[in-house]
């Protein structure tokens, strides 16, 4: 975000250089008269931020070629910012055995951020992750921070860390589960090359080697 946001104060800065130089010049340069200088620095700088603002993409894809581009770009943002979230929480329990499942969590958002950043297609349908399953872990985790700063030895600190590691259980799962569904077609096409794969060994006679993979797979 703020190399992002350098980056489009130093395009800001050209323009108006840039522009500020062609009305000079217009002006003291070639004399001409004041408005008409000003009214062509504004077509001008108008027209070089049009020139220097790259157009903005999710991984490879422009998000003019998106259906609700912007909205898709909003997403993915919130997705990647309840992921730093879930990161930082992680980087803070103290827990060995709960710091393991978050661990893991944090491994599979990962997995799931950068598989949506490469098919952003796909972030409609991952909306009920994003909006509820990321940012309800990344609650629960930032709870779990809190209460272990207090350093508090009580019961209801011990409930809250049994709380907190059944929720985990649970959000792994459910992380998993998600990340399954988005690539339900990517499953679907590798099962279909699978079964092509080996129909046409066999029907080139390599059944031997249909076999030899199945035996290895089952040892």
């Amino acid at each position: 975000m703020k190399h992002r946001n350098s980056k489009g104060v130093l395009m800001t800065v050209c323009a108006v250089s840039l522009t500020l130089l062609l009305f000079s010049v217009l002006l003291f340069g070639l004399k001409w008269n004041l408005l008409l200088c000003m009214l062509l620095a504004i077509v001008f700088y108008i027209a070089m931020t049009l020139l220097l603002e790259p157009e903005r993409r999710i991984g490879r894809v422009k998000l003019s070629a998106l259906n609700n581009g912007e909205l898709l770009h909003e997403k993915l943002g919130e997705a990647g910012e309840d992921y730093e979230r879930i990161r930082r929480a992680g980087m803070e329990i103290r827990d060995d055995g709960l710091s393991k499942k978050v661990i893991r969590l944090q491994d599979t958002a990962y997995s799931i951020l950068c598989y949506l950043t490469e098919n952003p297609n796909k972030i409609s349908s991952a909306r009920r992750y994003i909006d509820y399953y990321q940012e309800t872990a990344a609650n629960v985790l930032e709870n779990y921070v809190m209460f272990q700063k207090a350093g508090l030895d009580t019961k209801e600190a011990e409930q809250v860390k049994k709380n907190t590691l059944e929720a985990v259980d649970t959000l792994n799962a459910a992380f998993c589960m998600q990340f399954e569904k988005l690539m339900q077609n990517e499953l679907m096409d590798m099962e279909a090359d699978l079964n092509l794969l080996k129909q046409t060994l066999y029907s080139e006679g390599y059944e031997e080697i249909v076999g030899a993979g199945k035996q290895e797979c089952d040892s």
